[in-house]
């Protein structure tokens, strides 16, 4: 008992060692990277009116928070990828789980899936658009479009790389087909479950981005592409920041879950 706590302090006393450093090198870069781009305008390196610096960019960005609208922009935005997304989670999971359960069905719907995968999303915006107009119901279609695809694929594929042989102990125990897929599939499947959310996620956000700067009213991508066109650089930087901020942090939260995940199936 002693030798087995005495490892697994070990081990975790070097795992956040790592942690620890690993946390300081990105610090250090981000800090070297930070200070370089405001340094180098000053400079005359570089143009500021293309480049902008922190400074500039963290102005703009009072400014826009103090001002009206940045809340309902926001608020449209999340709106739109949370209801694309959710929705691409309701329907990607339970079907690739079907689809990785039953070959027929996969045999059978395998190939518009994979035309859909390997076709760009966003080139099907304009159709979007005609079909459903510029309002948040486009956006939230490209969102799902983005995001459900990649959850269904990699659902599937966890499904199929079970090991047989777990589900053929469970039907040795006499447990029924609903037993097996609740307490063998479903679980043995979470990781690439988990896997497909996570780059899922990053499409859904680039359609939402994307679709409301093609066409739209409201909403981060609508900033984006009205700042862009007046070349006001430092706006422009302060909504690409926020958009890459809330990108970093949602799959960096998904990562960990599925760390744990991994961490607890060994």
């Amino acid at each position: 008992m002693k030798l087995t706590r005495s490892i697994y302090l070990t081990a975790h006393n070097a795992t956040s060692r790592l942690c620890a450093q690993r946390t300081l090198i990105s610090t250090l870069a981000v800090a070297a990277f930070l200070a370089v781009w405001e340094l180098a305008p000053r400079t005359g390196a570089v143009d500021a009116t293309f480049t902008s610096q922190p400074s500039r960019v963290i102005a703009a960005g009072w400014d826009i928070v103090t001002s009206g609208g940045f809340l309902n922009d926001v608020s449209v935005s999340l709106a739109e990828f949370a209801i694309g997304f959710g929705l691409a989670i309701a329907i990607g999971v339970p079907v690739g789980l079907v689809l990785g359960r039953f070959p027929f069905l996969r045999n059978l719907l395998d190939p518009p899936i994979m035309a859909i995968y390997a076709t760009p999303h966003l080139a099907l915006l304009p159709i979007i658009v005609v079909w459903l107009g510029i309002g948040m119901q486009s956006k939230i279609a490209v969102a799902f479009v983005g995001g459900v695809i990649p959850i269904l694929v990699n659902t599937t594929a966890g499904v199929r790389g079970l090991e047989r042989s777990w589900i053929v102990a469970a039907r040795s125990f006499c447990a029924s087909s609903w037993d097996v897929f609740v307490k063998v599939i479903l679980p043995g499947s979470l990781p690439s479950i988990t896997l497909g959310i996570r780059l899922g996620l990053s499409r859904a956000v680039l359609g939402v981005v994307v679709g409301e700067m093609y066409q739209s009213q409201a909403g981060l991508g609508n900033k984006v592409m009205r700042y862009g066109s007046e070349f006001r650089t430092d706006y422009l930087l302060f909504y690409v920041l926020l958009i890459s901020v809330f990108g970093l942090a949602a799959t960096t939260a998904v990562r960990v879950f599925e760390e744990k995940l991994w961490t607890a199936g060994k």
